[in-house]
């Protein structure tokens, strides 16, 4: 620390940990503000479904009413997780498609990949579970006890 006292130079730490009641006393009293980032609320998943599944012109409207309220408890990895699930369900009905066959297929008339439907949707929720929420009781807790309270 000595090098600190004789610099101009400011030094910013930003730290994060998934369990953060692992951290032992000498760490905990290094981190000065110490801010519990909750779940993504409802309106939160809504913006991430719509910014990493767009709807396309001329295709129906993906039911992202549906992928909000089946993801109450999904952290923003778990959303990415289920977004890329549902995004590689139409390449794999392609694959389905060429494994039967038994000829090459020349590239100029492989299938085209289509888009993403409501089926996709329900068969990456079906695939896809929280990963955060089994200890929700835990970040409470310890924001209770040692989190930085923010005035608003």
């Amino acid at each position: 620390m000595d090098g600190l006292t004789r610099t101009k130079e400011l030094v910013f730490v930003l730290a994060a940990t998934n369990l953060p009641w692992e951290l032992d006393a000498a760490m905990l009293r290094r981190l000065e503000k110490r801010i519990l980032v909750p779940l993504p609320e409802p309106e939160a998943r809504r913006t991430m479904f719509e910014e990493l599944l767009p709807s396309q012109p001329d295709e129906d409207m993906l039911p992202y009413d549906l992928m909000v309220e089946r993801t109450v408890g999904f952290s923003g990895s778990d959303i990415r997780l289920l977004c890329k699930e549902a995004a590689m369900q139409p390449l794999r009905r392609i694959m389905t498609l060429l494994e039967h066959r038994e000829e090459i297929v020349p590239d100029d008339e492989l299938p085209k990949v289509g888009p993403i439907r409501s089926e996709d949707i329900e068969t990456a929720l079906k695939n896809t579970r929280p990963s955060a929420h089994l200890h929700a009781h835990r970040y409470e807790k310890f924001n209770s006890d040692y989190g930085s309270q923010i005035l608003q």
